[in-house]
């Protein structure tokens, strides 16, 4: 659910097409967190009625086979993410994505900048907007799936059912509230195989 999450909060801000099962692909030689990177800074430039400046990065048709400049790229991002303001806690290291040594790690770094587009009162991806609508964090909001919901409020199961019909609108499926989500991972692994979020590529014969 979280990759699918930044999958769609990342095509809303650069219009990159990701494949979901190749996610992590995508993303290892840092092209398009440095294309969200930009497209975040035109838009809080413009916010400010102030000049954009684009940040320079290697693009994907020049990398070749240099794993010098693919960690270039992740270092001008991440660099960038403390620059920008996100807290610098949900930060990964270059080698988390590039040697992929903590992913999950790097889904708190991507998730951090679409708190601090939202907090920056900048158009934010969906994937914070329950966090901003109901004040919690997206942990605190996972949280509540491990309670039962006799024990909850309507309000926190309001919250659940919120969770739900965002993972419908991504095309997760339906989940059941009264379970932890644990209980969905099969119905979500099935829901993501061949998913795009975004055009889907196709391949072009020889």
């Amino acid at each position: 659910a979280v990759v699918s999450t930044q999958s769609t909060g990342i095509h809303e801000y650069t219009g990159c097409s990701i494949e979901i099962s190749q996610f992590w692909t995508a993303l290892q030689n840092g092209c398009i967190l440095c294309e969200l990177m930009n497209n975040a800074e035109k838009k809080f430039a413009h916010s400010n009625k102030d000049i954009y400046k684009y940040i320079g990065f290697t693009p994907k048709q020049d990398l070749g086979d240099q794993l010098f400049y693919v960690r270039l790229n992740v270092e001008t991002f991440v660099r960038w993410c403390k620059n920008f303001g996100c807290e610098t806690s949900l930060l990964c290291e270059v080698g988390d994505l590039v040697e992929r040594k903590d992913l999950e790690r790097t889904l708190s770094c991507i998730h951090a900048v679409a708190r601090r587009v939202a907090e920056l009162r900048l158009p934010y991806p969906k994937a914070v907007r329950l966090e901003v609508k109901y004040h919690m964090s997206y942990n605190q909001i996972i949280e509540l799936f491990n309670e039962d919901n006799e024990e909850l409020t309507p309000y926190q199961i309001g919250i659940k059912e919120s969770f739900a019909e965002l993972c419908e609108i991504l095309g997760l499926g339906k989940i059941d509230i009264t379970q932890p989500l644990e209980a969905n991972r099969e119905v979500w692994m099935q829901s993501l195989k061949g998913m795009w979020v975004g055009e889907r590529q196709r391949s072009v014969s020889p």
